[in-house]
């Protein structure tokens, strides 16, 4: 039995009491509570130092997040582009064909647009079909995550850095290679497999490779009850109940479902959030979560990791009793209320003073029932297409879509977004109908910066299928499209047949000679 009351803190005289003596609170259900759990405290101060790092450090967390995913890591090198300016690299990775650049910026506001253009300009500046990455602990801008989905920059978020540094560094994760298991406890069912949660409906999709995680991420739920009745100074009474569900982070301690806020100015900042994209993005992906956590049914149960996927189940950063405090924070923030009276000695006045007073709940009031603890696996997909890469994330439960930036066209960004048909078979971009096109000839899948747009037609060509340029204009044509003076055979496009040849006044189309009419006579 626990040796202090955690409602109201009173120190417990009897050996095995079954009440408080001083609130009555049941003692049974907080030994429940108090048994041993899955983190120590130990375990706990080191998770939290371990995030005060990521935040301190983050060169080299995220030199160690790419490490583990294979990739030889440089830092602080200095690339000369095609200006011949040299650009400074924070992180510098490389795997294959796949080279990764990393902006990593600690700072203490979200990132901005700024830093998302000038990396654009440098990898254009370098001349190579690089990946670029932007690392921020504490998010990005709305207009940043814009430019960065039409440049195509990748964005590392907060939760994903201090996921990824948990696996590799804390060691509060155990995983599971090919063809190994892993036993989880309290986990909800995995219903969408690799196979299924991978798979792409894109044109030439044999082009691309697939690579899965599949990560139990521990969440808690905490049920709880609240009742009070409160004498304001004229001895009216007021009764307050409050009762429900608090979901919260097991590795960082966020609550998903934040208590509504009540001053109207907080309110009108909260609404300014939801309208940006990161506010909206942060509420939805909540919103999923609390949804997969109250579907599902519990179990303990063996994965086992495949050939394309491995297995990682993280365990929980933060204890039951450091969970129960911070639910007992959130309801007496919840429940915080101010009341408003007139004082009995102005009740004959005109115009009687309003006062107010504001009333927070005793923690002797609020009932922890339960705190369970919850593994809910999530799927995260990598997708290697040349030199580009690419990220899916699904709730395995339900098969929710978290995340896919494989999914949308970059150059459609907002409510105009389009999906995407093929990717690119020289720098690998994954662009929808509007944005990529088959090369006629051999069939290779083409975007507009790596193949040669036809001035007659406007189809898209391999590089090495549109050799013929116009004499006056220059521009590259096909061999549909040409014309060639059967006398010196140079040759000129469908643009340019009035100017015809300078020297000579005929053309050959498709091996066959055309002579060109000084008048044309219209038949009716």
């Amino acid at each position: 039995m626990p040796k202090f009351c955690q409602n109201c803190g009173e120190k417990l005289l009897s050996p095995n009491p079954n009440f408080c003596p001083n609130c009555g609170a049941s003692l049974k259900e907080q030994a429940s509570l108090t048994l041993p759990v899955e983190v120590t405290e130990k375990a706990e101060e080191e998770a939290q130092t371990a995030i005060y790092e990521l935040g301190e450090k983050l060169e080299e967390c995220v030199e160690k997040i790419l490490a583990a995913k294979g990739y030889e890591i440089e830092r602080r090198v200095r690339l000369p582009g095609s200006s011949g300016v040299s650009h400074e690299i924070d992180v510098l990775a490389r795997k294959g064909k796949i080279v990764r650049i990393v902006e990593c910026k600690n700072w203490k506001h979200p990132v901005g647009k700024e830093v998302i253009q000038k990396l654009n300009d440098t990898l254009r500046d370098l001349g190579s079909k690089l990946n670029g990455i932007v690392a921020s602990y504490v998010g990005f801008t709305e207009d940043a995550r814009n430019l960065a989905e039409h440049y195509g920059v990748e964005l590392w978020e907060p939760d994903y850095l201090m996921r990824e540094f948990f696996a590799v560094s804390v060691g509060r994760a155990k995983e599971a290679k090919c063809g190994e298991t892993i036993k989880v406890e309290n986990a909800l069912q995995m219903r969408f497999n690799f196979l299924r949660t991978s798979e792409i409906k894109l044109q030439n999709k044999d082009k691309i490779t697939a690579k899965g995680t599949l990560s139990y991420h521990p969440y808690y739920i905490v049920a709880y009850s609240y009742f009070a009745k409160f004498k304001d100074p004229t001895k009216k009474v007021y009764t307050f109940k409050d009762s429900g569900k608090i979901f919260i982070d097991g590795l960082n301690g966020a609550v998903l479902n934040p208590p509504p806020l009540k001053d109207m100015q907080i309110v009108s900042q909260k609404l300014k959030s939801l309208i940006s994209r990161e506010g909206r993005e942060e509420s939805r992906r909540n919103k999923k979560l609390i949804e997969e956590l109250e579907m599902g049914i519990l179990a303990n149960y063996e994965v086992k990791s495949g050939k394309d996927y491995e297995v990682r189940l993280f365990q929980p950063a933060i204890s039951k009793r450091s969970i129960a405090k911070s639910a007992i924070d959130y309801i007496v923030q919840k429940n915080t209320t101010d009341i408003k009276y007139k004082p009995k000695s102005q009740e004959d006045e005109l115009f009687p003073e309003v006062k107010v007073i504001t009333y927070t709940p005793k923690i002797r009031d609020i009932n922890i029932k339960s705190v369970t603890l919850v593994h809910v696996p999530k799927w995260e997909i990598n997708y290697e297409a040349f030199n580009k890469t690419y990220a899916r994330e699904v709730l395995a439960f339900s098969g929710t879509v978290l995340e896919d930036t494989l999914k949308y066209c970059p150059k459609h960004i907002g409510f105009l977004k389009k999906e995407t048909i093929a990717i690119c078979e020289v720098c690998g971009q994954a662009l929808c109908s509007e944005h990529i096109s088959q090369c006629p000839i051999c069939g290779k899948w083409l975007c507009e910066d790596d193949g040669i747009s036809c001035e007659g037609c406007k189809k898209i060509f391999c590089k090495k299928h549109t050799l013929l340029r116009c004499e006056i204009c220059g521009q590259p044509l096909c061999n549909n499209c040409k014309l060639i003076c059967s006398m010196c055979g140079k040759t000129y496009g469908q643009k340019h047949m009035r100017a015809r040849c300078h020297q000579h006044g005929s053309f050959k189309k498709k091996d066959s000679v055309q002579r060109m009419p000084r008048k044309l006579t219209l038949l009716y």
